[in-house]
């Protein structure tokens, strides 16, 4: 199934508070395998910029691809030529975290240090966080608002960026560092979009649960915002969030409506009436983005433009 295009990504740059990067430094994406790692480096091959990605694997080294392994104790050296880094691997799966006492050592020691590095060798750095540090009890949480963390993902991502700002602090590098927290991440092979695609084509109806909120960006949106606060460097806390909390029947329909399906094919469930137990369901997923836009003029994702990029 295709979707039609729409514009997507919809940015204004207030001369004032937007200057453009003004040195030619390429960046370097600490999990570019990843969802958003993706996201970023087609954004970065779009505009033009140089990068490198990393790998914790010898066998995956070429070109462009530089080792780094979270737990070694030798020190990560910045390939020449880079003067960004954007950190986004993480461990991020919710049960690992809460089992796996490993997950808490990355998430607040491993990857933090790795931070402090970059910061130390001159780097300026981005660092990924979640919209889950807030708990989803409150709508749209500001950049700087005090964190609620429900679950262990949540908290150890929270201490994961007090661990990082401690570091610029110490190193004086606060003017080198943003915290950029997102919500939900989608594309058309982010689950349970593949299994509603395929029950369409046959003609079977899918069961969204609308029990489970969310407020949605897509790979594309993304990848182009990370780069755009990249190119202008700007730190602090930010925040990339769709333009709307909403339940996934609610998504599931503004969905079938641009794919041409018939709603019939819709059938709302839940996850409470299925049984199934979700880690975080908050009440509220989205993010405010008030300093966000501000600063880089990019604004909340509207449903309709995530659902295009979904065509992909």
């Amino acid at each position: 199934m295709r979707l039609k295009r729409q514009a997507r990504f919809r940015l204004s740059y207030p001369r004032q508070v937007c200057p453009q990067m003004t040195d030619e430094a390429g960046f370097l994406v600490v999990g570019g395998d990843s969802l958003v790692g993706g996201g970023v480096t087609a954004a970065l091959r779009r505009r033009g910029h140089s990068f490198f990605t990393t790998t914790r694997r010898h066998s995956n080294l070429t070109v462009g691809r530089t080792f780094l392994d979270f737990e070694s104790t030798e020190p990560f050296k910045a390939p020449d030529g880079v003067g960004y880094a954007f950190v986004i691997a993480a461990a991020t799966n919710y049960d690992r975290c809460e089992t796996d006492p490993m997950a808490r050592v990355i998430n607040v020691e491993l990857i933090p240090r790795t931070v402090a590095s970059l910061l130390e060798q001159g780097l300026f750095v981005t660092f990924i966080s979640t919209n889950s540090v807030f708990g989803g009890e409150r709508p749209w949480p500001g950049e700087d608002d005090a964190h609620a963390p429900q679950i262990a993902y949540a908290q150890q991502k929270s201490d994961g960026e007090l661990a990082v700002r401690a570091a610029a602090e110490r190193l004086g590098a606060t003017d080198r560092l943003n915290i950029v927290r997102l919500t939900k991440i989608m594309n058309g092979a982010v689950s349970p979009l593949p299994a509603w695609f395929d029950a369409w084509r046959r003609g079977e109806p899918v069961q969204p649960f609308s029990d489970l909120i969310f407020a949605p960006i897509s790979v594309r949106f993304v990848g182009e915002a990370l780069v755009t606060i990249g190119e202008r460097r700007v730190s602090g806390n930010l925040h990339l969030s769709g333009a709307e909390n909403v339940d996934y029947v609610t998504f599931a329909h503004a969905l079938a409506r641009r794919a041409g399906v018939d709603a019939a094919l819709i059938s709302p469930s839940s996850a409470a009436e299925k049984g199934i137990h979700i880690a975080f369901k908050p009440r509220y997923s989205g993010l405010g983005m008030t300093r966000t836009t501000q600063l880089t003029g990019i604004e909340p994702q509207k449903l309709d433009d995530l659902i295009a990029d979904l065509g992909d």
